[in-house]
């Protein structure tokens, strides 16, 4: 009988990690998203996600951020995917990794870089080696190519995009391979390469006989910006003049680009003229100095009437103003992503280096049953500790609504509550009622006096940017932690498993009262992805967005 009790969870577990069918209309739009992404959105739209289990409105999450990415429809929001990311990562469930692919593709659109290549670079390391999946990883790859030449770590992507371009060769993918090939050779033209850039660009002309006229269209237009480059302009012009109008939507943009400047340099005019106001009326400001440039020149402006050259300088200037002040920024950031990279591939050797070493000591041990006794004691264990934990967490919220007087009653100290979940939703009532009573909660005064603090300080005046592992977040740490002994442990709490560094350390500063403009300057990061982390705070902790003020004011109570 005693086997029995030993043996039969692990049998339900391991029941419960084979594969699931999901819902048949599900399987109907992952059946549809390569295909026709804006079909498959059509058919998430018309499902009633009410009538999903749980499983599913994270699938039904899941395939809406897939076919808005394949569809080409920028992503505003983290919100989504990160639900999606953390369900998974829970359920050991070969979605985790495409999951982690697409938070990069979130973030990318949103413009924070560095959280990006996190996310593609964890998507990497997750990503098994007997997987038969290579399209994802050949994406994944090429994705963090493309967003390292971005921030100008030609050498850094260039490995990750000859990967790509290996498995598209082994998969005979011919469509994929050229357009990872274009990237490279992109990639080389950037960092001056011009040669090799050259040599790529025409293999991936060569290979795109059978593909669509936009492909090769796009090959040639980068082959005459590198003719441009190095002076050869008949050439240039040759090579811009057959694929301008054949180029796809997406591209339409730099084609113009380069035909105003090549068409200019080679004395045509009027084409140069027709295709800066072009350019000029797309809605994008990518490339818009180009146009202004040829337009003000002193041989366009004959072309032009004095009143419309008047509100070109106009234009212009408000457009230099706008770009020095994102290069500025820009310029921050991308030190940051150069830092954050360098530091990912120092932790990624020594998680190799580790590895081999632990092999070598595991070889021969039965791995699955010591797994198994390990796991069973592991969670009877923790299942008595959280309670303990999270009956001392009540007991001290008890002491905190008596210190402010929030009420005249006389609340227990202890609690005749076994289900940890009861206990978990007692502490969030109980905060949000002190909350609710008092809204205004001053800034301890060890926080005011410290040190670290008046650093802060320091930084925002100077608008300095702190890095991911400055040794300013271990006395910030200290520091609240001096001022509220439980801050960490009851946040611990709140946030059960979940809680990330990044979490904690925008929790640090919502401690510490600084302003989210500030925390924008601090981190380096848009106010809208501070907003987005304060949201991502309140989901992990209520399991809903509360507002900013409510979740500040709460992680200023513990």
């Amino acid at each position: 009988m005693k086997y029995w009790i030993v043996f039969l969870p692990a049998l339900v577990m391991m029941m419960g990690c084979g594969p699931r069918q999901h819902d048949q209309r599900l399987a109907n739009v992952e059946a549809t998203i390569s295909k026709s992404p804006k079909e498959a959105l059509a058919l998430l739209d018309s499902i009633d996600i009410t009538t999903l289990s749980e499983a599913d409105r994270y699938y039904y999450d899941f395939l809406s951020v897939k076919a808005g990415d394949k569809a080409y429809i920028e992503h505003a929001s983290d919100t989504t995917i990160l639900k999606v990311i953390d369900y998974y990562a829970d359920k050991d469930d070969a979605l985790y990794v495409e999951a982690l692919y697409y938070g990069g593709r979130v973030y990318s659109d949103m413009g924070d870089t560095p959280t990006a290549l996190q996310y593609f670079h964890e998507a990497l390391d997750n990503f098994s080696d007997e997987s038969p999946d290579l399209d994802l990883k050949a994406n994944i790859l090429s994705q963090t190519g493309r967003l390292l030449t971005s921030i100008n770590l030609f050498d850094e992507a260039v490995p990750y995009i000859e990967e790509a371009i290996a498995i598209g060769e082994q998969r005979r993918d011919t469509l994929n391979m050229v357009y990872d090939i274009q990237l490279l050779g992109g990639t080389y033209r950037r960092a001056r390469e011009f040669n090799r850039a050259e040599l790529l660009l025409s293999k991936a002309l060569d290979l795109s006989s059978n593909l669509p006229p936009s492909i090769k269209a796009k090959s040639r237009m980068a082959l005459a910006e590198i003719k441009f480059q190095q002076g050869a302009n008949d050439s240039a012009l040759e090579l811009i003049r057959s694929s301008i109008d054949c180029v796809s939507p997406m591209a339409r943009n730099n084609a113009l680009a380069y035909a105003t400047k090549i068409y200019f340099e080679n004395g045509i005019l009027d084409t140069a003229y027709i295709y800066a106001n072009q350019l000029l009326d797309l809605e994008s400001p990518l490339n818009k100095g180009t146009a202004y440039q040829a337009l003000l020149s002193s041989k366009l402006r004959n072309f032009i009437p004095l009143d419309t050259i008047h509100q070109y300088i106009s234009e212009y200037r408000e457009f230099l103003e706008n770009y020095y002040d994102s290069n500025k920024m820009q310029l921050a950031i991308n030190k940051q992503n150069y830092y954050n990279y360098q530091l990912h591939e120092r932790e990624r050797k020594k998680a190799e280096t580790f590895n081999r070493k632990l092999i070598k000591w595991i070889f021969g041990i039965s791995f699955l049953c010591i797994l198994l006794a390990v796991i069973i004691l592991y969670y009877k264990n923790k299942a008595k500790k959280t309670l303990l934990h999270l009956h001392g967490a009540l007991n001290n919220i008890d002491r905190l609504n008596e210190n402010i007087s929030v009420g005249n009653h006389d609340l227990k100290s202890t609690y005749n509550i076994e289900n940890e979940q009861e206990l978990r939703e007692k502490l969030k009532n109980k905060l949000l009622s002190i909350y609710n009573e008092n809204v205004d909660v001053p800034l301890s005064k060890t926080i005011l006096e410290s040190e670290v603090y008046n650093k802060l300080l320091e930084l925002i005046k100077d608008e300095r940017m702190i890095s991911y592992d400055d040794i300013i977040w271990q006395e910030l740490e200290e520091t609240v932690i001096k001022s509220s002994p439980d801050f960490k442990y009851n946040l611990h709490l709140l946030i059960q498993s979940h809680m990330t560094t990044i979490d904690f350390h925008t929790a640090l500063l919502i401690k510490c009262h600084i302003q989210p403009s500030q925390m924008a300057m601090l981190l380096g990061r848009t106010k809208g992805a501070i907003v987005s982390r304060r949201d991502t705070l309140s989901l992990k902790i209520f399991g809903e967005k509360k507002g900013t003020k409510i979740i500040d004011g709460i992680i200023r109570l513990l």
